[in-house]
């Protein structure tokens, strides 16, 4: 039996050559189609004004000033899917927490296209698929509440909300 193993092994290795010039010859061109990346821009952010002790403030996504705005950009009528990364409060300079919260309908996303509006509400906390318009655009606002406590530290507070956005081909 161990000579069989032997006699397998030398036979591969001499038809090895033969196949590899075989497939030289049948060299050709693949096509590839290279996509354009996807860009996210915030337009506008999710601002909360001045807020008094052990009063919560919501924004809503209908607030134009004050809703944060994103515009995410690509491939024309290309399918994204968009994830936000929430933040569970916003810090002042002090290191103070601030605590805030999304609810179910505080992000929106907008399929207008530039033609009358049409959106969707959704929960930031989920992901939300879309395609972006024939001008490659597709944009999204988030609302959001601050809850500050009766003893709140007063200052500027802050915080990140990130969006990651894939792209699900069109």
């Amino acid at each position: 039996m161990g000579s069989r193993q032997a006699v397998a092994v030398l036979t591969a290795l001499m038809l090895a050559p033969a196949c590899a010039s075989s497939l030289r010859a049948q060299r050709r061109p693949i096509p590839i189609l290279v996509v354009p990346p996807l860009t996210a821009l915030a337009i506008n952010d999710l601002c909360f004004g001045t807020v008094l002790l052990g009063i919560p403030v919501s924004v809503s996504t209908d607030d134009p000033r004050h809703s944060g705005q994103f515009e995410v950009e690509g491939p024309a009528d290309a399918s994204v899917r968009v994830e936000f990364t929430l933040p569970p409060a916003l810090v002042s300079g002090q290191g103070a927490l601030l605590p805030i919260s999304f609810g179910p309908r505080d992000g929106l996303a907008d399929f207008s296209h530039g033609t009358p509006p049409r959106a969707l509400m959704f929960d930031p906390h989920l992901p939300v698929v879309g395609t972006l318009g024939p001008n490659g655009k597709f944009y999204l606002r988030l609302g959001g509440t601050v809850t500050p406590s009766s003893t709140q530290a007063g200052g500027a507070y802050s915080a990140t909300i990130s969006i990651t956005v894939y792209n699900l081909g069109s």
